[in-house]
């Protein structure tokens, strides 16, 4: 059984954070019915491959600017579980399907709104992306620097992702634990900058205990230290370095036969130097050759995989990550399976 049989998600975003919530849940088993615009609307439509490709989801129509609409929408959430909405605060209430239509519909319905700033403050108005998002959460100041000196733009969606649909994920689940136990439904107001603040936790509370910033180059996690870098080999491939505890950092210099600077570690003046040394070592051989010989060896060595190496990576083709899906135009492709813990593979 899976672990969300039985609930009903309404999910009133079209792309981004609210759509990486629900497709989530969606994973773990709920029922998510995406309720979508009249094709005459214009509202976007994600590619056909994203998101799951819808899997698990179903779609209804409708058009939530009439009343019919509105009614039709209402009517589903008397019955569903959760409601997941993406639009900017406010607008959801204008529309009459806001928290408190949808409560005096039904009371124990758990009400996620996912902004890009939160429902309230001076920037909840505010247009935005994940590039956005990452920008106010101080992300992309820790960024290594591009050659016009500002900050390399991330390849992933994080804010989407980790900031604004897990973290809606996490409260949804956390409402329903508490509706189970006290009948209570639950207003979540979700802010996906505030959720890029969660994972910059460590840098942004470094400053505010010590006033220590946390740019390019600056601590141990942007680059300070040549054992938490990458490096380029003899085949133009790329390793990453992880070696931050000092027993990892050691079996690495002794595996490039550069044991002497074991001891320095985390000396300032010498990392110009380990680096020097490191990019010699490694432009010696082949990344592959290298990953087979110091990975296996707790040396927090791993290669840069490509997009296109990462589906045939042994490990996680082991995992078994991947799954098919079947599109009417499109055909059967293959995409990345259900990857949270407790769904079904």
């Amino acid at each position: 059984m899976a672990l969300l049989e039985g609930f009903t998600v309404l999910d009133l975003s079209s792309v981004g954070p609210g759509s990486r919530c629900t497709w989530l849940l969606a994973d773990l088993g709920a029922r998510v019915i995406k309720i979508a615009a009249p094709e005459s609307q214009g509202r976007i439509e994600p590619p056909f491959h994203s998101y799951g490709a819808g899997r698990g989801t179903e779609k209804v129509r409708i058009d939530l600017k009439s009343d019919e609409g509105r009614e039709e929408f209402l009517s589903l959430a008397s019955s569903a579980d959760a409601i997941v909405e993406s639009y900017r605060p406010g607008v959801a209430d204008r529309l009459g399907i806001g928290y408190d239509a949808a409560r005096a519909r039904n009371p124990k319905i758990v009400y996620a709104a996912v902004t890009g700033y939160g429902q309230d403050g001076p920037a909840a108005q505010w247009a935005g992306h994940d590039l956005n998002y990452l920008a106010v959460g101080g992300y992309l100041s820790c960024q290594s620097p591009r050659a016009d000196g500002g900050p390399a733009l991330p390849g992933a969606t994080v804010a989407d992702s980790a900031g604004g649909g897990m973290q809606a994920a996490i409260s949804i689940l956390a409402a329903l634990l508490r509706r189970e136990r006290s009948g209570e439904g639950a207003y979540l107001d979700v802010s996906t900058t505030e959720g890029v603040l969660y994972l910059m936790a460590l840098q942004i509370d470094q400053y505010l205990a010590t006033r220590e910033e946390a740019g390019p180059g600056m601590t141990l996690l942007t680059g300070r230290y040549a054992c938490y870098d990458v490096y380029e080999c003899g085949d133009g491939k790329w390793l990453a370095v992880g070696a931050i505890e000092h027993q990892f950092f050691s079996n690495l210099c002794r595996a490039l036969e550069l044991g002497h600077y074991s001891s320095k570690q985390f000396d300032d003046k010498a990392q110009d130097e380990i680096r020097a040394e490191f990019r010699a070592a490694f432009a010696e051989r082949d990344r592959d050759e290298w990953v087979a010989e110091l990975a296996p060896a707790d040396t927090c060595v791993a290669p840069v995989l490509a997009v296109d190496e990462v589906p045939s990576h042994p490990q996680l083709a082991a995992r078994g990550v991947l799954a098919e899906a079947e599109h009417p135009e499109h055909g059967r492709f293959k995409q990345l399976g259900p990857l949270i813990a407790g769904s079904d593979k």
